[in-house]
Order: structure tokens, then C-alpha cells, then sequence
């Protein structure tokens, strides 16, 4: 068993897997018996696995192969012997879920810390958006020349790291700025985001559509700099609707190209 106050979650599971050889399970078992936050741990698993189990019974008669499934919790839980303990919760949801023995753990999804990966519009709670009051003379001569790149390579790294992208696939992102320089938005990591760069409906090309016809309307009075800056931080794809009118990306926005995607 393993030195620390408290059994680790892979020897958790490997006991309730029976997978312990007779001297760590009487250890493991010995430890229980002292230690009520073990034995409550184990309990919570062994409760998620009984109610998946009888779930997947009702929905999909069909369970995996029990040879086969603890193979894979085996390759799952060896991974996890290299991680800190903080991230052990996580790895083991993923793994056995793809395993298909303890997809009961999405009963604890709420105990769990995940990230989502980044989609049309930014977490709020890491891209607030962040910018300044500019002249409107300024905004309209403004030129940005196609695919010019202002972030800095560490400022990109610490981006994607915030996002949860270890290494980011070339062409796969825009790093985005969700108030575009050209409205006054800040060089600053609150208003950035790894935006998908043609993938989705709602890409960074439809973005920056909206980014250039925003301006427009800026220079031509039409519309207030911090309006457009307030609207397009709170919600794109409502501005988009709302100045395009259409709840839908314009056909020819898919082709639309203000920035170049990050590779």
C-alpha cells in the first residue's frame, strides 16, 4: 500500500477490481478499518459502479466484455501512477468512461474539474474582454494589414495553456482577440481566446465579418465605439444576428478572411 495517510485512488479501485495481490488487499483492508475517509471513498465508487451498471442494463443490455474492460481500467490506472493527485480524479472519469466499466463517475461529474475546449464564443470567467475609448478618427484609419499577428509568442502560450491546449494543431486557431484592435480592444490576455478558425458554423472568419462590419458602422455614425465593444464582449453571435440579421452565418462569411489562424 502505498506510504501516504490515505489510499490512493488507483489503489481504490484496483481493490474493488480485485486486482490487489493477498498482502496489499489486507493492507488496503487493515487501513479501512481505521480510516473513515478511505472507506467513504470507496464507497462512493463502489455506489457509482452498482448504479451504472444497472443503467446501462435498462439502456444498452450489451456490456463490454469483462476481460476486456479490465484491461483497459489496468492501461487507465497505470497512467495515473505518473500524475499529481489533484488531477487523479479527472484522468480516472475519462479513462474509465472510455473503458465502458464506471461511466457511473458522471454521477460525480459535479466533484470533478474539467475544461471544455474552446468553442464560438470564449469562458467568460478567462475572456472577460478588455478595451479602450479610441477618437473615432483613429478607428476608421485603423488599417490592419491581412493576417498580421500582434501576439506575442508567450502571451499565445500562456493563452492556450489557460484554455487547456498543450499544443495547439496548426491551422486549427485564430487567436482571437474578442474586442479586435481595430475597436479599440487591449493586447491582454482577458481579451483573448483560442477561437476555432473555420471548424463550426460559428468560426473565426464569421467573427471577423462582424469585426469589420462593426467598424464600419462606427465610422459611418451609425453606431457607438462602446456599444459595439459592450455587445460584441457580451455575446458575438448576438451581434452577429443583430447587425446582420440573420440567424445564421452569411454564406459568403465562411470565406471571409481579416486574420490568419495560428499555426
Amino acid at each position: 500500500m502505498s506510504d501516504t495517510p490515505h489510499a490512493s485512488d488507483q489503489e481504490l479501485l484496483l481493490a474493488l477490481d480485485g486486482e490487489l495481490d493477498a498482502h496489499q488487499a489486507q493492507l488496503i483492508e487493515q487501513h479501512l478499518l481505521h480510516c473513515a475517509a478511505c472507506r467513504a471513498r470507496r464507497d462512493q465508487l463502489q455506489q457509482a459502479l452498482v448504479e451504472f451498471l444497472e443503467l446501462h442494463r435498462r439502456k444498452a443490455p450489451a456490456i463490454p466484455p469483462a476481460e476486456a474492460a479490465s484491461a483497459r481500467l489496468k492501461a487507465a490506472l497505470a497512467e495515473l501512477t505518473s500524475q499529481p493527485r489533484a488531477k487523479r480524479w479527472g484522468l480516472v472519469a475519462r479513462s474509465l468512461l472510455a473503458a465502458g466499466i464506471f461511466g457511473a463517475l458522471l454521477l460525480l461529474a459535479a466533484l470533478l474539474e474539467s475544461r471544455r475546449p474552446p468553442g464560438p464564443l470564449p469562458d467568460p470567467r478567462l475572456t472577460p474582454g478588455a478595451a479602450r475609448i479610441l477618437p473615432r478618427q483613429q478607428v476608421c484609419s485603423m488599417v490592419k494589414p491581412p493576417g498580421a499577428r500582434a501576439v506575442s509568442q508567450a502571451l499565445a502560450d500562456q493563452v492556450f495553456r489557460q484554455y487547456g491546449i498543450g499544443k495547439p494543431r496548426p491551422g486549427a486557431y485564430e487567436l482571437d482577440y474578442l474586442i479586435s484592435p481595430e475597436l479599440g480592444g487591449l493586447d491582454d490576455i482577458q481579451n483573448l481566446w483560442p477561437q476555432p478558425y473555420s471548424e463550426g458554423e460559428w468560426n473565426s472568419r464569421v467573427k471577423d465579418a462582424l469585426e469589420e462590419h462593426l467598424r464600419r458602422l462606427v465610422c459611418d455614425g451609425r453606431l457607438e465605439l462602446a456599444t459595439a465593444q459592450r455587445e460584441i464582449a457580451k455575446d458575438w453571435i448576438a451581434a452577429y444576428r443583430k447587425y446582420f440579421g440573420s440567424l445564421r452565418p452569411i454564406a459568403e462569411h465562411a470565406f471571409f478572411v481579416k486574420d490568419l489562424p495560428w499555426d
